[in-house]
């Protein structure tokens, strides 16, 4: 009786997470491509030949880790006590903290290419988007935990942006 008590509630703890995940994976998934695709142009200078790999990071953290969380939260699946396995995802972090690392070096010269020496502002401006890959790298370096499938949706569902702001954007 008790056991049917436990499993009734992970089957419900279940279908809860699983419901938002399914709501506010395409939001996240939308607002992190908008927002690549912003800055586009800047990756490619910045990236050059591994500038498409790193523009797919969205799909990459993003969707894979909510593909992911789908087939962990189905209705009936035990996730009491059991965590998800992260491997994937880690590895594909793993490679793109690799094309940073290439990046890194260059970057300036990447940067400030094509720009006039009289040209300080824009040389300075250039210049000053290369710490930014730093700070991307240790977003990455981060590892992504093996946890339960409802501590994941719960991390996600902190990283989603106001829903308001995410309506407004799109015209809705």
């Amino acid at each position: 009786m008790v056991l049917g008590l436990v499993y009734a509630g992970n089957c419900v703890k279940n279908v809860t997470a699983g419901a938002r995940v399914r709501k506010i994976c395409p939001a996240l998934l939308a607002s992190t491509t908008e927002r690549y695709e912003n800055i586009r142009p800047f990756l490619g200078r910045m990236f050059e030949a591994d500038a498409p790999r790193f523009q797919q990071m969205p799909d990459i953290i993003v969707g894979q880790t909510c593909a992911r969380l789908e087939t962990e939260l189905v209705w009936y699946r035990w996730n009491l006590l059991r965590k998800v396995q992260m491997d994937e995802t880690q590895a594909q972090r793993t490679e793109l903290i690799g094309i940073i690392d290439r990046a890194v070096p260059v970057c300036v010269e990447r940067m400030t290419r094509g720009i006039e020496g009289s040209d300080v502002f824009h040389l300075e401006l250039a210049a000053a988007s290369c710490p930014m890959l730093k700070t991307m790298r240790a977003a990455l370096d981060v590892r992504a935990h093996d946890v339960s499938p409802w501590v994941v949706a719960a991390q996600l569902e902190r990283l989603i942006p106001n829903s308001a702001q995410v309506a407004e954007r799109r015209g809705q």
